[in-house]
């Protein structure tokens, strides 16, 4: 039984006829658009509405951000930790850098990486909608990616997720190839607009 209260049945009279054609096209209708406006909201509150990529059948899923990144079968049994990065920001009092906040970075990590042999990680960087803005007005930078530019992948309201163009410069690390062409896939998949065109 579907329905916690029961109503009794009750015979109802037999109506036909275009006006009630009418309300019942009538009734669809709205239930459509309602429907329509239900799938909009809940899409503008979670991470962007990305399709899912072809080839890519993982889902790596953080609930705090609001992230979705899709994987290979090849990266069954992965990890994922999150570590903070410290940001900096010139301090002409001081005459240097300084120590300003923390950017979170999430790295999804290979199953079939060992000490001596890594394999590509995928670094990538949490940072709210001001510390965007500070990044692209030049008054942010997270320390471990000096050079280099941040390019991001997706946002969604509170957060912009973004990569380092250097997190794979290092030719020698197995599967750098394959990584570029997995963020590159969830990069299409993602279709919206960067808030900062490159």
């Amino acid at each position: 039984m579907a329905c916690a209260v029961c109503i009794p049945k009750r015979s109802a009279p037999h109506h036909s006829g275009p006006a009630l054609d009418l309300i019942g096209k009538i009734m669809k209708r709205l239930l459509q658009m309602a429907l329509c406006a239900g799938l909009l909201a809940t899409g503008c509150n979670t991470m962007n509405v990305a399709g899912h990529p072809s080839g890519l059948p993982l889902c790596y899923r953080d609930t705090r951000y609001g992230l979705r990144f899709f994987l290979p079968p090849t990266w069954r049994g992965y990890s994922a930790s999150v570590q903070q990065l410290e940001d900096e920001r010139y301090s002409p009092a001081a005459d240097k850098q300084v120590v300003v906040g923390h950017t979170p970075m999430i790295v999804l990590r290979h199953p079939q990486w060992q000490t001596n042999a890594p394999y590509q990680d995928i670094p990538i960087l949490v940072f709210t909608r001001a510390q965007w803005d500070a990044l692209h007005h030049g008054e942010l930078w997270p320390s471990l990616f000096a050079g280099g530019m941040m390019d991001e992948l997706c946002h969604n309201q509170e957060f912009v997720f973004a990569m380092s163009s250097r997190y794979n410069a290092v030719d020698e690390v197995r599967g750098w190839k394959e990584v570029a062409e997995v963020v590159g896939q969830n990069r299409t998949a993602n279709k919206m607009p960067h808030l900062y065109p490159e």
